[in-house]
């Protein structure tokens, strides 16, 4: 029998990006979808212990806007969800095709980047309890979304009444957090 085996590009490219940056660790991921509000499972073995810390991936595609008046380039759109108690870290990701500059250019040449955020559990509670509509800032809005011109910093534009910068929350800014949330 032939072994197969599926994941979403999302959560293929979150293993992908922390296999990478975080040493010492290793990343497993669920053979089944029956846990709830956990997509990967990070692991340690350090000074006799087992140490483990829990994800959650959230995906958007980019949406490309080419317009001089826009502020920003690529927009990521999430939709409201909830706040999973297993869940240690909620990864969004959005997936970037950047095409070449030349217009007749072959389509192999077009190469597939990500954007990452990453929240510990209570940031992202905050963050859900904040998503509120611009024009009335009492009610819950039922989407959120990023902009962005490169992957140095990112803002949150839809959800808040006014662009909020959330470059802190990028994934490269967070690897020593992410680190230092193993449990034992």
């Amino acid at each position: 029998m032939e072994p197969v085996f599926t994941m979403q590009y999302g959560e293929f490219a979150v293993v992908d990006y922390l296999s990478k940056n975080i040493k010492d660790v290793s990343v497993f991921v669920p053979a089944s979808a029956q846990e709830k509000g956990i997509d990967l499972l990070l692991y340690r073995y350090s000074n006799g212990q087992n140490t483990t810390c829990t994800i959650q991936v959230k995906m958007s595609r980019t949406y490309y806007i080419d317009n001089p008046r826009n502020r920003f380039k690529y927009y990521l759109w999430f939709n409201r969800f909830n706040i999973h108690e297993n869940a240690d870290w909620y990864i969004l990701i959005g997936v970037i095709a950047k095409f070449p500059e030349k217009a007749n250019t072959r389509l192999r040449s077009i190469s597939w980047e990500s954007i990452m955020l990453a929240f510990t559990q209570e940031e992202m509670r905050k963050f859900m309890n904040s998503v509120k509509q611009k024009k009335d800032i009492t009610k819950d809005d039922k989407m959120f979304g990023f902009g962005f011109n490169d992957d140095k910093d990112i803002f949150q534009t839809r959800g808040c009444k006014e662009h909020r910068n959330m470059s802190n929350y990028l994934i490269g800014n967070r690897l020593n957090d992410i680190l230092n949330s193993f449990i034992k």
